[in-house]
């Protein structure tokens, strides 16, 4: 699978190396930026909160290169035949789209997003970039980063609960609002029974692995 996935990711990395020796769309300044966060940020946030980002926003993380091409292939159609708008970004994709802080909906800006995430993941390890994401990533109101977190679970981030942590990233889909909290905790339940199922299935998967691997 890995194999596939780099085959396909290819055209990207050699774009974004393009990209960088003629410094398109800044991308040095960019990258430059996004190391430098992830470097800085990184060690905020424990190793054991990534298993559960993981299975909330980017299951597939052990097999792409920043960009997962068959998650965006499942959102078009999803678009196509359901007309579902369903996201397909990548954890390093997001971490890029909070760094830079372009929002906007447009191919130009999903294409710089790609190329960034492409050449971050070249630059530095992914659980890193997944630490410094959670460091820096909007929970909600009032409630931002690895202070926003401290909020949520309390100041030592190395005691929390499973549910804590579950509760904290389906906030990364969900922020909370301040007002309309009704409306906003329906969604915010659905989030976090979906993650804690996720994060089931993929722990039981690896534990498997694992036992085939040592039989």
């Amino acid at each position: 699978m890995r194999y596939i996935y780099f085959i396909i990711t290819i055209p990207i990395i050699i774009l974004g190396y393009i990209c960088l020796i003629f410094n398109i769309f800044q991308i040095k300044y960019k990258l430059n930026e996004c190391m430098t966060l992830t470097d800085k940020k990184f060690a905020e946030i424990p190793d054991f909160y990534i298993p559960y980002l993981i299975a909330a926003e980017d299951h597939r993380s052990d097999f792409h290169y920043g960009v997962d091409q068959v998650g965006m292939l499942r959102a078009i159609c999803k678009v196509f035949f359901n007309h579902r708008i369903q996201g397909a970004s990548t954890i390093e994709q997001q971490f890029v789209r909070v760094v830079t802080g372009d929002y906007s909906y447009s191919l130009k800006r999903k294409l710089k997003e790609q190329i960034l995430a492409v050449i971050l993941v070249r630059k530095r390890k992914k659980i890193d970039i997944a630490r410094a994401y959670l460091a820096i990533a909007y929970y909600g109101h009032d409630c931002e980063g690895t202070e926003g977190i401290s909020t949520l679970a309390g100041d030592n981030l190395q005691l929390v609960s499973e549910t804590q942590i579950i509760s904290i990233m389906a906030r990364l889909k969900y922020p909370q609002p301040s007002v309309n909290i009704d409306k906003w905790e329906t969604k915010f339940n659905q989030r976090v029974a979906y993650i804690r199922k996720r994060h089931q299935q993929l722990a039981k998967k690896l534990d498997q692995q694992e036992m085939n691997a040592t039989a």
